[in-house]
């Protein structure tokens, strides 16, 4: 497993499973912000001898994560689940809080070895279909990164305290993440195209509450596309959701992983407190 976990890291350009690295996911129709500090980017860029022939520094693929404790972002599982066992040394793993995140002076590393990634166990061992514009019965799309320190100069973004019910359908939330807006017609392309780093903010309408693990937002006029997975969606100022499908096309479907529900918000907090112990009143 952890050899073909690195074949399949490593063939992210070849094969989009990793495609689940479409993760190429900026929002259509939102608006780059200087708020939301907690958001940021993490980065696969390419270094020194990757098999791509893609110079060094450029970036491969990214997504959307948020810093929920100071040495821990959550983002989507489609992504941790390729680094679980580590990240070959050819390529650069990276996160940037800025809002113009091809900054290379914002970007700080993050340690490639096995464990520096989880993601949920509900998770199936040959990964899911991150562009199909559907979801994922059973399946918790989360996961997290661990940092080597902790950012000090960012408040970390805290998880709903009430999950959502039926009562909240309808309501509009905020959604933030740095995908691309213009989708290439032929599918996510490695390195990333139209890739300019920037945090973008917008808004979007709950329409349906699937089961524990799904929601689905109404395309209105936000839609999530590559880059965007991972992006935290907030309601009541508290992240309900990120984002994991808003299909091919970017424009046909937006399902969202729920992190509001208490079976995931305990495996998040109980897999930090494993990490790094309790922290506060936690």
């Amino acid at each position: 497993m952890k050899v073909a976990k690195l074949i399949a890291l490593s063939g992210i350009a070849l094969s989009l499973s990793v495609g689940c690295v479409s993760e190429a996911h900026a929002l259509v129709n939102g608006d780059v912000t200087n708020a939301r500090k907690a958001v940021g980017t993490v980065m696969i860029v390419a270094g020194e001898g990757n098999p791509f022939g893609a110079p060094p520094g450029v970036v491969l693929v990214n997504v959307t994560a948020t810093l929920i404790h100071p040495q821990v972002l959550l983002t989507a599982g489609h992504f941790t689940f390729f680094g679980t066992e580590g990240v070959p040394p050819f390529l650069r793993l990276v996160v940037s809080f800025s809002p113009t995140a091809l900054d290379e002076s914002t970007w700080i590393a993050i340690d490639q070895g096995p464990g520096t990634q989880v993601v949920h166990p509900s998770f199936p061992p040959g990964g899911i279909n991150d562009g199909d514009g559907l979801p994922e019965p059973g399946v918790a799309d989360v996961g997290l990164i661990f940092l080597d320190s902790p950012i000090t100069d960012i408040e970390p973004a805290k998880l709903a305290e009430e999950r959502l019910t039926r009562g909240d359908i309808g309501d509009r939330m905020k959604v933030v993440g740095y995908g691309t807006t213009v989708p290439d017609p032929n599918g996510p392309q490695i390195p990333a195209q139209h890739f300019d780093g920037l945090r973008r903010i917008g808004s979007s309408t709950l329409g349906l509450l699937l089961d524990e693990n799904w929601a689905s937002f109404n395309l209105d006029p936000v839609k999530i596309c590559y880059g965007d997975s991972g992006g935290p969606t907030f309601h009541e100022g508290r992240i309900v959701a990120i984002a994991s499908d808003g299909a091919a096309d970017c424009a046909s479907a937006d399902w969202r992983a729920r992190v509001d529900t208490h079976e995931v918000k305990s495996w998040i907090k109980d897999t930090i407190r494993g990490r790094f112990g309790p922290r506060g009143n936690d």
